[in-house]
This record gives structure tokens, C-alpha cells and sequence, in this order.
């Protein structure tokens, strides 16, 4: 058995010495090999973003002389060789087991190659890193630069993602999601305008002053009701002119002008910020959505408050980051629960807990006391059958017969958790405009304290709750003068009162029609 062994090392050293003699030194695979495959078969490359890069002196085996000697340096030259090989396979693998960790698993309706890139937040340019993968033939649709550090991208191969999770400057990626409008059919019965309910808004004659972004489907930019301050759109090809009419109907409901016209939104004459991220039908992708959220965060200035009436059963680190930094910046956003009748805890984004999740009450007299008659979607003051529900609830708004503005300067009765959330973004930015400077906690709080409670005893008009068999989040109500407007000088106040007389003169109109 000696022999044995000492014939092989004696056939090993004669075959380094015959590469020796050749002077071959072995290497790994060039760039050019390796671009031929998105993982490295012999386990040992170097791999940063874009790039595969030669190896370290260490992780690269070269013949050394001397090795004449089968019993002497030579043999322990090629056993150490040996060695440093697999300590660098090791090593390779180790790092690749990391870049794949980066890839976040992700619920939901995954768009096929399409991902979100999160950089980590030391990075100042997250374009730089977006152009070496557009080198390498990804598509980049969206940079973000505000709300996240990252970029969208849609990749041709797998060698592209392969490079992108090896780059030490990517925090994580994932899947992107598609995501839905929460709307149901238009419906008929007692049409309820936006505030003439058991929501009792108070409006003054001029315009409030605040700015909301209403990220959707885009708003009719003509509507006579909306006053549309800025827009832009994140779908290719598009303008932010509504084609769908699930923005326009939001809009309305949030800000729709006091001007003796159509309706009056809860928070009138607000800035409306058209923000277009869902397409003709009502659909969109958590990519195109953090780049809207990533220019309201740009714009969080001049933004109050946000509405976002759509989601998805899924996940996504990403939005929510995207979310909780414009949070920071000063943004209240406030998001639908969803239509399917269910817990809301797995729906995203509304199970974020920095935002105002609203679900959809039935109410068909605008009175508190459940004695106006049943609608399609339930009793009166009752949960509406179609709304999610749950501890992620943050309050309750009406969500069923919903009358609002509509595309082609029209106007539609509409119902959905999609038609209660803007209810509660109207409010938001009214009280923004009423307390500058406070944050979306401040003003989250706020509205909670102002809310009608289970022990709220119904004033037989708008104040009092209504039947919640799936929890006891309050019931959006700003209608009393003190809730909001105790910080507003004399004058104002009256001229709020008399606004808010004239409002119930144009229900009457608006009911006869």
C-alpha cells in the first residue's frame, strides 16, 4: 500500500512538472466563460455587480518551482495548493449562499421577471448602480431616490439578478406584485354625498388649504368639482388624465369643490396632487407604486396627506419601507382596507401600522341609529358585507351608495372600501390645515379621539356608531365644531357654521335629482 501511494504522488509530480516545463499556470474562468452562465460551476469567482473580477492572489493556484523532489517541498507545495482551493471553494459558496439570501420571498401575483431593487441607505446614487445593470440588458423603469434607494428593473436572464444579489450595495430584492383598485360595481339606493353622513364635515366658504395625492388611476383633469393642482404619471405612454374613473371617484369624495356644483368633498377645494400608477383597468404593480410613493415623498412639502383605495393579498418589504420613510417625512396616508370580506392582516398595504386603514360601513339615511333602510350590501349602520376587518382596522367611514364625481365631468354612485378611504383623507388634510405642523401620529390620534365610539349614544344625526360584529374601531366623525376647529380664530369659525348650513341645502337638491 507504501508503494502504492508513493507511485501516485510520483505520477502527480511528474505531471507538475511537465505543466511546469510547458509554463502553464492554471487559472479560473475568464469573464468571457463565465458570462456564459449564471452561476459558476467550479464555485470560484469573484462576483460584483455587473462584473466578474479576477481572483485575489490568494484564490489563485500557480505551480511553484522546486519540485523536482517528490519527497520534499514539492508535494507540500501541491497538498497546500490543494488546500487554498477548497478553502476558496468554501468561501465562494458561502458568499453565494449570502447573495441569495438577499432574494426576499414574497405572497401575491408575481409579475414574471420583473423585480425592486433595495440599496442600502448609505448609497447617494442609486442611478450609478441602475446603469451597470442596464449594461448588462436589465430594463430600469424606475429610479427611486426619496421614499427608498433602490430602483425597479426587469431583467432578460437570470445571470442579470445573479450580479444585482451579489452586489454589496444591495440591501434586498424582490418580486414585484401586481395590486388592484378596491371598487365594487356602481350600485343604487339612497345616494350619500361626501360628508352628508355620519361623517358631518364642516367646510368654510374658501378652499382648504392642504394638498392631497390621491395615487390611482390618475383624475379627470377637466372636472369642474376638482381642483387639480399637479399632475403626473408613472404609466408609460400616459397621461394622469383618469381612463379608468376609480381616481376621479376617490378625488371627489376627498376634496370635491364648495361651489354649489355637483358635491362637496370633505376636504373642499383641497390641492389635488394626480398621481397615476394604476392603468385603464384599475391595475398597477408595486414597482410603479413606490415611484409614486417616492414623488409624494419628493413633494412632502407641499403634500398632507395621501390615498392609496388599492392592494393586494401579499407582501412586500419594499412598499411598506417605501410607506414608513414618507410616513417620516410627514405624509398621513391612509389606505382602504379591501372588499373581500376578510381579515385584513395578510392584505398589503393596508396592514402597515403607519397607516390609516379604513374599513366601509352601510349607512342609507346619513343618520346614526340603524333605522334608515337596508342596502345592497347590508343593513343600515352596519359593517358592509363586501369590507375587510380585523385589529389592523384604524377607523371606519362610509363606504356603500357613495355619490361622487366621476371621468368625463360626470358623476356616480359608487361602493367600496375604495369609496371610505377618502373620507378619512379628507379629514386628514383638513386637520393638517387647521394644526400646521402636526405629524401623521398627531393627526391619526387625532381623528381616533374624534371618532364615535360603541359607547357613543347617538345624537339621532350623524354622531353615534353603528353595528360591528368584527371589532370596535371608531367611526370617522369631524362634525362637531370643537373636534376640529378650537385652534380657529372667531371669524372663521362662523364662517364655517354658515358653510356648513349651506351644505345640507344642496343635499336636498342633490337628493330631488
Amino acid at each position: 500500500m507504501k508503494s502504492f501511494i508513493i507511485t501516485v504522488k510520483t505520477l502527480a509530480l511528474l505531471l507538475v512538472v511537465i505543466l511546469y516545463c510547458s509554463q502553464i499556470e492554471l487559472n479560473f474562468p475568464t469573464e468571457a466563460q463565465a458570462s456564459k452562465h449564471s452561476i459558476i460551476s467550479n464555485g470560484v469567482g469573484d462576483i460584483t455587480f455587473g462584473k466578474i473580477q479576477a481572483l485575489d492572489p490568494i484564490l489563485k493556484v500557480k505551480i511553484a518551482k522546486g519540485t523536482s523532489n517528490a519527497s520534499g517541498m514539492g508535494l507540500m507545495d501541491i497538498n497546500h495548493s490543494i488546500g487554498e482551493l477548497r478553502k476558496a471553494q468554501k468561501l465562494v459558496h458561502q458568499e453565494r449562499h449570502l447573495a441569495q439570501s438577499k432574494l426576499r420571498k414574497v405572497l401575491g401575483q408575481i409579475i414574471p421577471h420583473q423585480y425592486i431593487v433595495v440599496l442600502k441607505d448609505e448609497i447617494k446614487h442609486p442611478q450609478l448602480v441602475a446603469n451597470n445593470a442596464i449594461v448588462r440588458g436589465a430594463i430600469v423603469p424606475f429610479v427611486y431616490n426619496n421614499a427608498i434607494k433602490g430602483f425597479a428593473i426587469k431583467i432578460p436572464n437570470k445571470l442579470v439578478l445573479n450580479s444585482i444579489l451579489s452586489n454589496p450595495e444591495v440591501d434586498f430584492v424582490e418580486p414585484d406584485v401586481k395590486v388592484q383598485a378596491f371598487s365594487q360595481n356602481p350600485s343604487t339606493g339612497y345616494s350619500r354625498v361626501g360628508g352628508l353622513s355620519s361623517v358631518n364635515v364642516p367646510h368654510s366658504q374658501t378652499s382648504i388649504n392642504a394638498g392631497i395625492a390621491i395615487i390611482d388611476t390618475g383624475i379627470d383633469l377637466n372636472h369642474p368639482d376638482l381642483n387639480v393642482y399637479k399632475q403626473v404619471s408613472f404609466i408609460p405612454g400616459i397621461s394622469a388624465n383618469d381612463d379608468n374613473g376609480h381616481g376621479t371617484a376617490v378625488a371627489g369624495i376627498a376634496a370635491a369643490e364648495d361651489n354649489s356644483v355637483g358635491i362637496v368633498g370633505v376636504a373642499p377645494g383641497a390641492r389635488l396632487w394626480a398621481i397615476k400608477v394604476l392603468d385603464s383597468t384599475g391595475t398597477g404593480s408595486i414597482s410603479t407604486i413606490i415611484q409614486g410613493i417616492d414623488y409624494v415623498t419628493q413633494n412632502a412639502g407641499q403634500i398632507d396627506a395621501a390615498n392609496l383605495s388599492f392592494g393586494c393579498k401579499c407582501t412586500s418589504s419594499a412598499l411598506n419601507l417605501a410607506i414608513n420613510n414618507s410616513v417620516s417625512a410627514g405624509v398621513t396616508y391612509v389606505v382602504a382596507a379591501g372588499n373581500s370580506g376578510e381579515d385584513m392582516s395578510s392584505w398589503t398595504p393596508a396592514n402597515n401600522p403607519n397607516v390609516i386603514s379604513v374599513v366601509a360601513i352601510a349607512d342609507s339615511d346619513g343618520k346614526c341609529g340603524g333605522v334608515g333602510p337596508p342596502t345592497q350590501y347590508g343593513p343600515d349602520d352596519s359593517l358592509a358585507s363586501f369590507s375587510n376587518f380585523g385589529s389592523k382596522a384604524t377607523l371606519a367611514a362610509p363606504g356603500v351608495d357613495i355619490y361622487t364625481t366621476y371621468m368625463g365631468s360626470s358623476y356616480v354612485t359608487l361602493s367600496g372600501t375604495s369609496m371610505a378611504a377618502p373620507f378619512v383623507t379628507g379629514a386628514a388634510a383638513l386637520y393638517h390645515s387647521l394644526h400646521p405642523g402636526t405629524s401623521p401620529l398627531q393627526v391619526r390620534n387625532a381623528l381616533i379621539a374624534a371618532g364615535s365610539k360603541p359607547s357613543t349614544i347617538c345624537d339621532g344625526r350623524g354622531h353615534g356608531y353603528f353595528s360591528n360584529p368584527s371589532g370596535n374601531e371608531p367611526l370617522l366623525y369631524i362634525g362637531k365644531v370643537d373636534n376640529l376647529l378650537y385652534s380657529m380664530p372667531l371669524r372663521l369659525q362662523k364662517d364655517t357654521k354658515r358653510a356648513s348650513t349651506r351644505k345640507f341645502v344642496n343635499m336636498e337638491l342633490l337628493i330631488n335629482i
